[in-house]
């Protein structure tokens, strides 16, 4: 075991368990289907496993924070637990992640990751499970005809779960099976795990329970020729990345055999110095104008779909306040000025708002807004539908919305 042991990067989610509060620890990359339950209070020693601590300065310094003397071999136990789930930032880790980003990149195909968790993993039933929220009240009713005499440039939908956000999905797709369909779309989705670059592609074709859309090789290359820096690096991120597969599944329900781009974008706010545009930064300024030039010289019709949820707010994501009803109404107020922005096509303005409350709502895919908005020249929409998902005992709250671009 490390002498001074270091807890990676990993997905803590609150969760009640025996009437009691704990939190669930699980690998974001996928390496284990392994989950570690432990009490809310294990929370302190956790946020000690820094990598700058050994095991006997963690045991004194959550002395000094809880006043309460934990034994070294109850540390131990727990470390040993976090090394089995690969939740530690070890050479064991290094060496199953190393392993599994050679078995992708070998594969040709990108498997669904959330068939049988997420939504039914028979194709039937998968078809009967998004048709539903087309139904009304909550659904904007079964796409009928055509309403549009060409594709759509782009639609915004969200990348929460189907139970949650379905309706709203089905409120940006909608207008998208209204229209003639495109020859290719171009997915942005949004990297939740840390990446090395901030525009992460792959080539790998996607399967789903509906089917193998693939992914057009041409296309990627063409980006990557106008970009400096590769965009292959962090392929491995795409192999549990829902924001992309959810848009699949989607387009495949409506469109049947199609053909993609997808492409995750990651959060570069932290990096924007105050005042100035993203487009300041180098990656970003090259992505977007590669994606721009490619579509500008593409010979065929592309739509592009945006993968996005919007406000993170409530404890699972680090506050302390109740979501209660006044929240909920300002955090709609929030967010659909925030919407109105991106359907006015204005990328600059929508930053510099987030920017100003140091993105205090936590919208965590202003990235593919931003490049979507760029990409297209500031493209004109229309904002189709807004929801909220409360979870657990209004503990937290993550909210989501659809926006066309005809």
């Amino acid at each position: 075991m490390d002498e001074r042991p270091k807890l990676r990067r990993v997905d803590i989610v609150p969760v009640p368990f025996n009437g009691r509060p704990h939190l669930l620890l699980r690998d974001p990359l996928g390496l284990t289907d392994q989950v570690l339950l432990v009490p809310v209070q294990v929370g302190t020693l956790l946020a000690l496993l820094d990598g700058t601590r050994t095991l006997r300065e963690i045991q004194v310094d959550l002395m000094r924070l809880t006043g309460e003397l934990v034994m070294s071999d109850q540390i131990e136990g727990l470390l040993r637990q976090l090394d089995e789930c690969f939740l530690l930032d070890n050479d064991r880790f290094r060496e199953a992640l190393r392993a599994a980003v050679e078995a992708f990149r070998k594969s040709p195909h990108r498997p669904p990751a959330l068939a049988g968790s997420s939504y039914p993993s028979d194709a039937n039933a998968l078809r009967e499970f998004l048709d539903q929220f087309f139904e009304p009240p909550r659904g904007p009713g079964r796409p009928k005809g055509q309403r549009y005499d060409r594709p759509l440039k782009a639609i915004v939908a969200p990348h929460i779960d189907f139970i949650r956000g379905g309706f709203t999905y089905a409120w940006a797709y909608k207008d998208l099976a209204e229209a003639p369909p495109p020859a290719l779309f171009v997915i942005l989705g949004i990297a939740h795990y840390p990446t090395q670059q901030l525009f992460v592609a792959t080539t790998k074709d996607f399967l789903t329970p509906l089917g193998c859309a693939r992914t057009e090789v041409v296309f990627v290359e063409a980006l990557q020729r106008r970009c400096s820096f590769d965009l292959l690096a962090d392929e491995y991120v795409h192999r549990t990345e829902h924001s992309v597969e959810l848009q699949v599944v989607w387009l495949q329900h409506l469109f049947g055999d199609v053909r993609i781009v997808p492409l995750l974008c990651a959060g570069f706010e932290h990096l924007v110095e105050p005042l100035a545009s993203p487009m300041s930064l180098l990656p970003v300024r090259e992505f977007v104008e590669a994606l721009q030039a490619t579509l500008d010289e593409w010979h065929e019709a592309v739509t592009i779909v945006a993968s996005v949820d919007l406000s993170h707010i409530g404890l699972r994501f680090g506050d302390r306040q109740p979501i209660t009803p006044m929240v909920l109404r300002w955090l709609e107020g929030e967010d659909k000025a925030f919407l109105e922005r991106v359907a006015e096509g204005d990328a600059e303005g929508m930053f510099a708002a987030l920017y100003a409350d140091r993105n205090r709502r936590r919208v965590d895919a202003y990235p593919a807004l931003y490049v979507l908005l760029k990409a297209l020249g500031a493209p004109k929409g229309k904002v189709r539908h807004y929801d909220q998902s409360v979870e657990g005992r209004n503990e937290s709250v993550v909210t989501f919305g659809a926006v066309v671009f005809p």
